[in-house]
């Protein structure tokens, strides 16, 4: 399931650019108050495999209708800002995740400025039609990592054009779809292709600033088309592509349907 979020600005009018962590704390928030046990569920454990969990969940960047950025701060005038949020476990209940959105307000911020948002509309957007061969650009940036050859306490930080993007890619895809449905089914990754369409934008991400917890985590917005198998990219759609979905990394839309203002 996905859905849009048209956010109203009801006070402050800047944020930093930095906004990740807040609004993936808010959605876990709105989760643990509707059903506290799924939320502490998700957020401990995900669905998991022998190695890893996965929350199968992502959401994007926030695509204001008029924005400036001055340094470290995200200036919003009082205009509709939109939010993606999409979740794998397609048979949650429309009601129930649109119904525990509804007429949210929180507040995204620092001690230097915050804004307080509220909720104005929730809209559940159509399923695409799936295909093997797509178009889609990144509404968040995607995050792949590998352990440094070098020293294996240090992971590498992967630009879309290093030999070992794409395998890692596909080989998350392969890992969450195992993961949640649970199915022996041979997928071969020598048979798919992504093809960079743009030029990548870095984008560094901290994750709790001004924390003794603190990290940065780099990512990259493009433009691209992918060949694979129709399931692992409905997977990669729903719950984000790559790494760290659940921190706002890997949201993706096709190309023709989109309608947003890119920041």
């Amino acid at each position: 399931m996905r859905i849009v979020i048209n956010l109203e600005a009801i006070k402050g009018d800047r944020i930093p650019i930095n906004y990740q962590y807040e609004l993936s704390s808010w959605i876990y928030h709105v989760l643990n108050t509707a059903n506290p046990e799924f939320a502490l569920w998700l957020h401990n454990k995900g669905y998991r495999n022998d190695k890893k969990s996965f929350k199968l969940f992502t959401f994007s960047n926030l695509f204001p209708e008029k924005y400036s950025i001055t340094g470290d701060r995200l200036h919003l005038p009082r205009t509709n800002t939109y939010l993606y949020i999409s979740f794998y476990p397609l048979e949650i209940p429309e009601k129930f995740i649109t119904g525990i959105f509804k007429s949210q307000t929180f507040s995204i911020g620092d001690k230097q400025s915050h804004v307080i948002f509220n909720v104005k509309t929730i809209e559940k957007l159509p399923e695409p039609e799936f295909k093997p061969e797509m178009k889609l650009r990144l509404l968040s940036p995607i995050h792949i990592t590998r352990h440094n050859q070098f020293d294996s306490k240090k992971v590498d930080h992967l630009h879309p054009e290093h030999k070992d993007f794409e395998r890692l890619l596909f080989s998350n895809l392969i890992e969450k779809y195992h993961t949640f449905n649970k199915e022996n089914i041979n997928f071969i990754i020598q048979d798919y292709k992504m093809e960079i369409l743009t030029k990548p934008k870095s984008r560094l991400v901290t994750i709790k600033a001004n924390t003794p917890e603190v990290t940065f985590l780099k990512g990259f917005l493009f433009d691209f088309k992918i060949t694979a198998p129709q399931e692992l990219i409905k997977i990669g759609y729903y719950a984000g592509f790559g790494k760290a979905n659940s921190l706002g990394f890997g949201c993706a839309e096709v190309i023709e349907n989109i309608n947003v203002f890119y920041v």
